[in-house]
This record gives C-alpha cells, structure tokens and sequence, in this order.
C-alpha cells in the first residue's frame, strides 16, 4: 500500500514485541552523537537537527509538530533546553509499532541506517529487520516465528514476546493446559522486565521483585493481583515445567482464558504506559 512500509497483517504481531529500555536508550546515545555539529553556528544547526527528529516521531504518534522560531537571528535559550531534554524521551515513550513507524521514517530520511537499528534490535532479541526492495524503497520485515530463538523457559530468562505467544498457541492446540500456564508467566516477566528499567532485575525471577513491578506498572492493583496469582500457579502447578505425576489443576476454559487476558494485559500495559510512561529506576 502508497506510504506503508508495514503490511496490515504484520502490524498485530508487530504489538507482541518487547523493544527493551536499554536498546532505546543505544538509539537515544546514537542521535545524541548524531545531532552534534562543530563550527561558531554548532548549537543552533544541533537544535534544527533534533527537532527534524522530533517532529519525525510526533507525526507517527499523531502528536502536533514543534515549529522552531527564530528571535534576533537565534533561539531561546529555553529551545536548547526543551530539545535536548525531548530527544532523551523521544525514543521512550513510544510504543513498539510507534516506534518502529518512526524508526522507518528516520531510516528514510537517512537519519539512521538500517545497518544500525537492525544492529541494535538483533542484540536486543527483537524480531523486527529493516530491508530495501529491489526500488530501494524501504520495508518492515518480521522474522518467522520459527527462526527466533527458542530459549529454554526459565522464569530469570528473556524470550521474544511474539515467540512467547505462538508457544502458547500451540500448547493450547495441543491441550498441554499447564505449559499455557508456565508461558503466560514467561509473558509477564518479559513485560515487566521491559517496564522497569533496573539493570539488577534482569536475570532475576519476577517473583523476586514483584512489589518494584507492582510500584512502577500503571495497571491497577487488581489486574497486578492476577498477574502474581498466574506467576505463582506457574511455580506450584504440577506439570507445569517440574516435571510432576499429579494431574494438573488448570482446566481447558482455565486455559483458554489466561491466553486471552494475557494478550489483553500486555496491550493494556504497553497502552497506559505510553499515556502515563514511568522513565525513573529506583
């Protein structure tokens, strides 16, 4: 379709990927080198660049455009301050879609290259890979789910979110009720992992630091309450990867429900911390 370089049916699955905040913050160092300018004229053509990136996200996200004015040949100093601090956010607020729409555009305008965000997304275990046609023009390509890598499911791991979701997929087709069990939580951590932004969570169990999630996840206190009640079935539910004899408690509507409140909490997540983002770690 004229003016898309997402197809349609990409763009869902595209919601299922987790771009970490460590991987936003190597694209926001990236423009903050990128931006720079020498010579007596370097802060004002630095400013102009910034807002060019600025105004290229905010058309993505719907956002109005920042229109820079000059006064006596110069900016405010007040406009060296607001772009500078915006173009430490600009990369954090989006949501996954949002993002790469506007990482597209950046590509385009030759403000990145492809080279280096597919650089930066392969590090981060995002399926998402920038390519040219044989025109040269530029298009979002997602790897298959099957090519991802199928990491063993440990809580203290991080898998690919869309993986993730097709694992449960199949065990629902194949009535394996506690294996959904064990991947809604895996779902959930790599969530949380990607809303708060401390380092030393990382190779941690959720369940070790639920309460810092709870603190800086925007969802409300009884859907966090479902979220610790699935993670620690995952950790007492026979079968579910402790290799039990006793018949699993989860049952096929038990099942089938927790796919779809699962997918419907991490768009829940994603959408209000957008609205309401949590940029500060404790």
């Amino acid at each position: 379709m004229l003016g898309e370089r997402i197809q349609s049916n990409d763009r869902r699955k595209i919601e299922l990927e987790v771009v970490s905040q460590r991987a936003r913050l190597r694209l926001t160092r990236f423009f903050r080198d990128q931006t720079q300018a020498s010579g007596p004229e370097s802060d004002t053509i630095r400013i102009v660049r910034i807002n060019r990136i600025i105004n290229l996200m905010n058309t993505v996200r719907g956002n109005k455009i920042y229109l820079l004015e000059m006064w006596d040949d110069d900016y405010a100093v007040g406009e060296y301050g607001w772009h500078l601090g915006e173009l430490e956010l600009i990369f954090r607020r989006p949501s996954t879609l949002e993002l790469v729409d506007g990482l597209a555009d950046l590509i385009s305008e030759g403000l990145i290259s492809s080279k280096d965000v597919n650089s930066i997304f392969k590090d981060d275990g995002v399926g998402i890979q920038f390519a040219h046609n044989d025109d040269e023009s530029l298009i979002v390509k997602l790897t298959p789910v099957e090519e991802l890598p199928d990491e063993e499911l440990e809580p203290s791991e991080h898998t690919n979110m869309r993986k993730l979701f097709d694992r449960m997929d199949r065990a629902l087709e194949a009535s394996d009720w506690p294996l959904v069990v064990h991947t809604a939580a895996s779902v959930f951590e790599t969530l949380a992992k990607s809303i708060v932004t401390n380092p030393t969570v990382q190779n941690q169990s959720l369940g070790s630091w639920f309460a810092l999630y709870r603190k800086h996840s925007t969802l409300s206190d009884s859907i966090l309450d479902e979220i610790k009640s699935i993670f620690d079935k995952r950790n007492t539910e026979a079968l579910a990867g402790h290799g039990s004899t006793v018949d699993p408690a989860t049952t096929e509507k038990e099942a089938r429900v927790m796919r779809e409140l699962t997918r419907t909490i991490v768009k829940l997540e994603r959408e209000l911390s957008v609205i309401s983002p949590q940029f500060s770690s404790p």
